[in-house]
């Protein structure tokens, strides 16, 4: 198993970059509060349509699927038991993972995605699954205190970075984020991203009052988010100040 490597490390934030599955097997089993994260999924993606276009994107390939259900499963060891999970996209990756009380949840993008540009329809929306974490069979089965916030309906309606905001090819936009982190955290808990990409999850944890820790393979995208955090620390402490 490799070192970890700790790109950026303050009180509020640790981002790892590797691997996640070699990261995750570092941490503490039930030592976070919260699961958000938009794992790659064999897409592939590329887009002709921007003048500076994404290269593809690590574990991307179809043949990456499982090493991203064990990422998951990692995961949810790693998060406190009948605590929170929000995962973007297929939810076949979670099949016979240790969870429970699933709902489908869909974020309006509030406007077509680019999708397969051949098709009649365009993509404007994206499933996001909500799962509680049950790996001990201990207890009885359901949620905690949690959520902390007032029951709300299934569909989020937020529009994605767009133009020269987008630094990643599924950057999902901080309001989106945190709203999905204040209703299913209290201020000052853990939350954990293991496909962090440019570090949104982190962001909007730390404007939100939150913890993070973040694991991002591809270097290029872990320096971004360090530029992005520090931004997001130094807003956080502000506010604090005032």
């Amino acid at each position: 198993m490799a070192a970890a490597v700790i790109l950026y490390q303050t009180d509020r934030v640790t981002l790892h970059h590797g691997d996640a599955l070699d990261e995750l097997h570092l941490l503490d089993t039930e030592s976070l509060d919260l699961v958000v994260t938009d794992p790659p999924y064999g897409v592939e993606w590329r887009s002709n349509r921007r003048a500076d276009r994404f290269e593809l994107l690590e574990g991307d390939a179809l043949t990456d699927r499982e090493g991203i259900r064990q990422v998951l499963r990692e995961s949810i060891r790693v998060v406190a038991q009948h605590r929170h999970l929000y995962v973007f996209g297929p939810t076949d990756v979670l099949d016979g993972l240790k969870i429970s009380d699933t709902a489908e949840l869909i974020w309006d993008k509030a406007r077509p995605g680019m999708g397969d540009l051949a098709a009649p329809w365009a993509p404007a929306h994206e499933r996001i699954t909500f799962a509680v974490s049950q790996h001990r069979h201990a207890g009885k089965a359901g949620t905690s205190a949690l959520p902390v916030r007032l029951r709300k309906g299934s569909v989020l309606r937020c529009s994605p970075p767009t133009g020269r905001k987008v630094r990643h090819p599924s950057e999902k936009p901080l309001e989106l984020l945190r709203e999905l982190i204040e209703s299913s955290s209290r201020p000052d808990e853990v939350v954990l991203d293991p496909f962090a990409g440019v570090g949104s999850t982190g962001v909007a944890a730390v404007l939100a009052g939150r913890r993070a820790v973040l694991v991002e393979i591809d270097r290029r995208y872990a320096d971004l988010a360090i530029d992005r955090l520090r931004r997001a620390e130094q807003l956080w402490a502000e506010g604090r100040a005032r």
